[in-house]
């Protein structure tokens, strides 16, 4: 939610459209154009204006690669997101409405995982660091030579194969030291190395712990060219969506722990955890999958964070535009802008389908 700054500073009201945007058959274009006139015409009738529609015209009516959606929000006649989604969603959808509906991209974007992956040589390494939506690509290349190995012996070929190790070694803490220089810079909780096998280890023994502690090792990608990556890029992305699994059932494993702890930190049940994000004060927020929050309402300000289940409550802090507005609009909304994690969660039993994993008591 935090990568929706523009999104969430706006002022609405919003169109908000989940499409698929599949393009796995002949007439797939066609069948899109349908799909989004229809949705265009839905939205005209719950009153979002003609300037917003043409602003989604053209990313609505692009097909994806293969079966996907896409997730697209405008206002005020501007296109403010455009996201591929992995999966098309279970039903085309567009709502025009005071917040965005943020709630479907929760529950079909995969969460980000920043990482950063390393393929080495003992000349040096390719780097890339990936933010969890943009990559960046660079590249170390240390002291060439000498760092082949010679056949003979005597007082000369043990100086030659000294010079060898010494040169693989710099180069190693060169490339060490740009992969930290990634990792912290994205405080990515992945970091994966690849490439030769002795390159791997002496750059391994340059890594400092904290990136020793994050580290994957994984057979198979070389710099040479002509190598075949692909098992290597698909064991990444395993990794990738492994951590992303873990993430999550860390979030559910500790608010469990913190529901079943006297003054633990977790709430459930709209009217507290409705006050936690008001107070800022929500780390993670859970939804129940299977429980749908549009049919419940709630009170909202002007200011996405001013949350409350009734009127009283907002107008007593002084709130004077108050308004009801649905509660998957409100909660996503006021989590984003408070900077809380958002996770829909089918293992956890959440009261009235929401809960919060607090930051402080």
């Amino acid at each position: 939610m935090s990568t929706l700054g523009e999104v969430l500073r706006e002022r609405g009201p919003f169109a908000s459209v989940y499409l698929d945007a599949s393009h796995d058959t002949e007439d797939a274009a066609k069948a899109l154009e349908l799909r989004w006139r229809g949705l265009r015409d839905d939205l005209a009738r719950q009153g979002a204006d003609e300037e917003t529609l043409r602003a989604m015209d053209a990313a609505a009516r692009e097909p994806a690669v293969g079966k996907a959606g896409r997730a697209l929000i405008a206002a005020g006649g501007r296109l403010l997101l455009d996201r591929p989604l992995p999966r098309p969603p279970a039903a085309d959808s567009a709502r025009w409405s005071r917040r965005p509906n943020l709630l479907p991209l929760a529950s079909l974007i995969e969460p980000q995982v920043p990482h950063v992956v390393v393929v080495a040589d003992r000349a040096g390494a390719d780097l890339h660091a990936h933010d969890g939506r943009v990559e960046t690509s660079t590249e170390v290349r240390g002291d060439q030579h000498p760092l082949h190995k010679v056949g003979g012996g005597g007082w000369s070929h043990k100086r030659m194969q000294n010079a060898v190790e010494e040169t693989a070694q710099r180069n190693a803490a060169r490339v060490a030291e740009a992969a930290e220089t990634l990792v912290e810079g994205l405080n990515a909780p992945l970091l994966i190395l690849g490439g030769e096998v002795q390159a791997r280890a002496a750059v391994r023994e340059e890594l400092s712990q904290r990136c020793r502690d994050v580290l994957v090792e994984v057979e198979g990608a070389s710099l040479a060219d002509g190598a075949d990556d692909e098992a290597f890029d698909a064991a990444v992305r395993s990794l990738v969506a492994q951590h992303r699994y873990s993430r999550e059932h860390e979030v559910v494993e500790r608010f469990t722990a913190e529901s079943n702890r006297d003054g633990g930190l977790a709430v459930q049940g709209m009217e507290k955890v409705v006050a936690a994000l008001r107070e800022a004060n929500v780390a993670a927020l859970l939804i129940a999958n299977r429980t749908p929050l549009g049919d419940r309402m709630v009170f909202a300000g002007d200011d996405p964070a001013q949350v409350a289940v009734r009127e009283s409550d907002l107008r007593a802090l002084g709130v004077d535009h108050v308004e009801r507005q649905p509660a998957d609009e409100v909660l996503t909304t006021a989590a984003g802008v408070t900077g809380a994690e958002v996770v829909i969660t089918d293992e956890a039993r959440l009261w009235e389908g929401v809960g919060a994993l607090l930051r402080h008591t």
